[in-house]
């Protein structure tokens, strides 16, 4: 028999609801497995359920029924203290709209991302510094949000999530905001990312962005309409 290792991810038979009369159903029935190390797409058009996807997956927001897995822990019956601790450690986030505090340099923007990880400050300053060289920003370390484009941001923001070495990255719209040059500098840095162990889970309304990734998992009205990996093997 071989064995079968634990997927990064894994929702099963997924709904998730919100009240209302009748009630909405941003998810009906999702079924998604997503192994360790891939970079795959989410990709659909507004109302289809792929934020909530994204909140469901990164424990922003409990299932109504279904079962979710990280790393083969069942975390949608998690207390909000062991979910918190999930997101800490084990998920970093990439936000269209960069999240980064005003006023505040890049390193310590991206220090911010270890305040909860019991980790001294002298040490969350180096780490920072040492992410912000990952992304090719090295020499913008004491530069505040405001005398940076919207790549830098974006990449400071990248630099953030990944500064306490998740093994899942799940990135929101990250070229939402962005020009044609600075999304394609964001997107390298990812597969960049990728092609060194982290699973990256890409959530967006574009397609050629969608496309140019390995696997997409299109929803439309809260359900999986194609899952371009099912079509490979079937």
């Amino acid at each position: 028999m071989t064995d079968i290792s634990p997927a990064a991810l894994e929702l099963i038979d997924v709904s998730k609801e919100y009240a209302g009369s009748p009630p909405v159903r941003a998810l009906d029935g999702v079924s998604v497995r997503i192994e360790r190390g891939e970079l795959l797409a989410i990709v659909g058009p507004s109302g289809s359920g792929k934020s909530t996807m994204l909140n469901v997956m990164g424990t922003l927001d409990l299932p109504t029924s279904g079962v979710v897995k990280i790393d083969d822990r069942e975390v949608s019956k998690f207390s909000e203290r062991r979910l918190s601790a999930v997101r800490s450690h084990l998920i970093g986030f990439v936000f269209q709209s960069f999240f980064l505090l005003d006023g505040v340099s890049a390193v310590d923007n991206v220090a911010n991302g270890l305040l909860y990880s019991g980790v001294g400050a002298r040490k969350r300053r180096e780490r920072a510094a040492v992410a912000l060289r990952t992304v090719g920003l090295g020499h913008r370390l004491g530069h505040v949000p405001n005398q940076m484009s919207g790549g830098e941001r974006q990449r400071v923001a990248i630099a953030r999530a990944i500064v306490n070495e998740p093994s899942i990255i799940l990135a929101d719209e990250p070229t939402g905001n962005l020009d044609t040059a600075a999304s394609e500098t964001v997107m390298d840095l990812l597969r960049a990312l990728n092609d060194a162990g982290s699973t990256i889970v890409v959530i967006t309304h574009d397609k050629e962005v969608a496309q140019s990734l390995p696997r997409q998992v299109a929803f439309r009205d809260g359900r999986v309409e194609h899952d371009t990996s099912l079509a490979v093997t079937q």
